[in-house]
């Protein structure tokens, strides 16, 4: 299962992005099933709300995984494991983070920051 990190996701539904239109087709082209967490779909539809611009319906079909009590405990056991490393990492990263390692996912992502996360199980694709 890919899971669309929020930047990637932005990228897609700006129909003037040529990154958003190469995420596209690379999801297109993976014959896994993609989905988005409930803490992309916050950030992703306050960010359109914030910028006056309607949420396109296709959204709403995504599917969409919540976060769950084990995810939770998972963050928790993350933002432990690298805090001890010195490294601090948003909060919202850690639960999308969790979601998608407690469900085997892949996150793709646009984000540099969370290849620290790869160490501790979590699989990325940069895009």
């Amino acid at each position: 299962m890919i899971f669309i990190d929020a930047d990637a996701l932005l990228q897609i539904l700006d129909k003037k992005s040529n990154k958003g239109q190469e995420i596209f087709e690379k999801l297109e082209k993976n014959k896994e099933t993609f989905a988005i967490t409930s803490i992309t779909l916050y950030d992703v539809q306050s960010f359109l709300i914030e910028k006056g611009i309607d949420i396109p319906p296709h959204v709403n079909l995504l599917q969409v995984y919540d976060f769950a009590k084990e995810d939770i405990q998972k963050a928790i056991e993350l933002k432990s494991e690298l805090k001890k490393k010195g490294i601090e990492i948003y909060s919202s990263d850690l639960q999308v983070s969790a979601i998608v390692m407690n469900k085997g996912g892949t996150l793709y992502t646009m984000n540099n920051h969370l290849k620290v996360l790869e160490e501790h199980g979590l699989k990325l694709f940069f895009v």
